[in-house]
């Protein structure tokens, strides 16, 4: 198991919690409340795009699980990532994704991430929730779960086929034409990957109470073209 932090950590880069604690991710453009945001210039895009005025991590509990959540941008390609932790306990807890044959989880392009917290990375690059983030900027429902450093973390990738990669915002779009019978990429958004764990962390729920994830997946996450999409 990976060894609790001190006591006293300081957050690196946490910019303007008071405004940005709050995101419109909801479907009807409400906000959602998240724990810690996180800009950080070296692996964000430089390209313009819907990314330009996104974060580069941001960390949120979901309300209904109390499971931790995790969006993260990939230093390869831009992309964004996401990810739901489980508590010690759970019946996939620190199982690896690639074992889980015959368990049906609908997540966008199939789990391809499972891990122990990362507590050695720092925490605005870190698949881990933030820890001494102040009281009043954390949300109440399940904090000590959500922020346990012995959480095991499910994830995913949005650079799958059809995907549109920042990095590929720079490239002539002939050369980024999509295969015949695969419809042209689009770029997966805060709002979309945050739907997406919300969706995991459902299903990772059920089996923690012994139902059948199957049941318990709402589907893939449905956001409006003009806000998902970014074609060239």
């Amino acid at each position: 198991m990976p060894k609790k932090k001190p006591p006293t950590i300081t957050l690196p880069v946490v910019v303007n919690p008071a405004a940005e604690l709050r995101r419109p991710w909801k479907d009807d453009g409400g906000l959602v409340r998240v724990d810690a945001v996180y800009h950080v210039p070296e692996i964000h895009p430089s390209s313009d795009g819907p990314w330009a005025t996104e974060a580069d991590k941001v960390a949120c509990v979901d309300p209904v699980s109390g499971y931790g959540c995790i969006i993260r941008r990939a230093p390869d390609g831009g992309h964004l990532c996401g990810y739901v932790s489980v508590p010690p306990g759970h019946p996939l807890f620190g199982r690896e994704y690639g074992t889980m044959t015959g368990i049906m989880i609908g997540v966008h392009g199939g789990l391809d991430y499972s891990a122990a917290c990362e507590d050695w990375e720092d925490e605005d690059r870190s698949v881990c929730h933030p820890q001494g983030v102040p009281p009043g900027f954390q949300q109440g429902v399940h904090r000590n779960e959500a922020a346990d450093d012995d959480a095991w973390w499910f994830g995913f990738s949005c650079n799958k086929r059809t995907d549109l990669l920042p990095e590929d915002a720079r490239r002539p779009r002939d050369v980024r034409t999509p295969a015949f019978g695969i419809d042209e990429p689009t770029y997966k958004t805060e709002a979309f990957v945050y739907g997406e764990c919300v969706r995991l962390a459902a299903q990772m729920k059920a089996i923690e109470q012994n139902r059948d994830p199957r049941l318990a997946d709402p589907g893939p996450t449905v956001i409006m073209p003009s806000v998902v999409e970014y074609r060239r």
